[in-house]
């Protein structure tokens, strides 16, 4: 049964009597007759010595809310970022793959990468004006995923040829930075 203490406050005529749980919260009735009665619940806050009625958060609390809501978004953009460029990427060493592959048929049915040459004869053309078209498919589609193309970097002949691309990251062993296909592959 909690403890009951009275006390009699004469400002205003007001009158206040205080019950205490043992959990040091109390309940404290005011009166401003003997006659009327309104009652309020007031927390006790031990730590802090003094009463506390507002149950809201306090500008310390809603300041480190705030920034660590902000280094989780900052984060969350990081991640989301180099997770794009990770698959945009993969997306440009699988079209290299597909372009040597082209590449090494053609050498495989003239012995020569000179047939290559009728769409891409200038060097900084597009790649996928090369006329590998007849022997991969879907090779007119062939883009960079991003803001770089591939670009011709040496005219398809008898015995080699050349594809210039740009990796954003480290892809495997690749680094990142611009990379050339050719006959002995990805350098």
């Amino acid at each position: 049964m909690p403890e009951k203490q009275s006390i009699n406050s004469h400002r205003g005529h007001m009158f206040v009597t205080v019950w205490y749980n043992q959990g040091m919260s109390f309940r404290a009735v005011a009166t401003k007759s003997r006659q009327e009665t309104s009652t309020f619940r007031v927390k006790q806050k031990q730590s802090r010595g003094y009463i506390d009625s507002s149950p809201a958060f306090t500008l310390t609390e809603t300041l480190i809310i705030g920034a660590l809501f902000g280094i989780f978004i900052v984060v969350g953009t990081f991640i989301l970022s180099t997770e794009r460029a990770r698959s945009r990427d993969a997306e440009r060493v699988a079209d290299m793959t597909r372009l040597a592959g082209g590449f090494a048929l053609l050498y495989a049915e003239k012995a020569s990468f000179a047939d290559a040459a009728t769409g891409c004869s200038q060097v900084g053309v597009n790649a996928a004006t090369c006329t590998l078209r007849d022997i991969v498919q879907g090779l007119d589609a062939i883009k960079d995923p991003g803001r770089y193309s591939y670009k011709v970097t040496r005219i398809p002949d008898r015995d080699d040829f050349g594809i210039s691309f740009h990796l954003e990251r480290r892809y495997g062993s690749l680094l990142a930075g611009m990379h050339t296909l050719s006959k002995a592959g990805i350098q």
